[in-house]
């Protein structure tokens, strides 16, 4: 094989394995909003961690609570992501969604999502998750 053909091959990987991961990352939402916890620990492991406008929060916290979070809905969009090494996936997207955590609504307004999904025992998990407010987008 030439250079090339490697590069050209390594694309195509690259771009099969972050479709992959936009498919896992639309699973972890709908996990969420359904408060499915097995399908949600599937995906996103006991060692990671999501940082919300709230704070920082290890997934056992999160799914500990799950119970008390209703997300009434969602929408992501332009959702792309980059491979900067084998076996590591980011994801970045805008989000916006509704819901409350303990009774009081989340933050109105979009966010920007970032996700790093990576390839662990023959399978993508999500180990962090970061939103990032939107300045005056509603």
């Amino acid at each position: 094989m030439n250079r090339r053909t490697l590069k050209d091959s390594s694309a195509r990987h690259a771009e099969a394995a972050i479709k992959s991961v936009i498919a896992l990352e639309k699973q972890v939402w709908k996990a969420a909003q359904q408060r499915d916890l097995v399908g949600f620990r599937r995906l996103v492991p006991a060692d990671a961690v999501m940082i919300f406008q709230s704070g920082v929060v290890p997934q056992p916290d999160y799914v500990t609570t799950m119970l008390e979070r209703t997300i009434s809905h969602y929408e992501l969009r332009n959702m792309r992501g980059f491979m900067p090494a084998p076996g590591t996936v980011i994801l970045i997207y805008e989000a916006t969604r509704a819901g409350s955590f303990r009774g009081e609504s989340f933050p109105a307004g979009s966010v920007i999502e970032s996700t790093t999904w990576v390839l662990r025992d023959g399978g993508w998990v999500a180990v962090l998750n970061q939103e990032t407010p939107v300045a005056g987008k509603k």
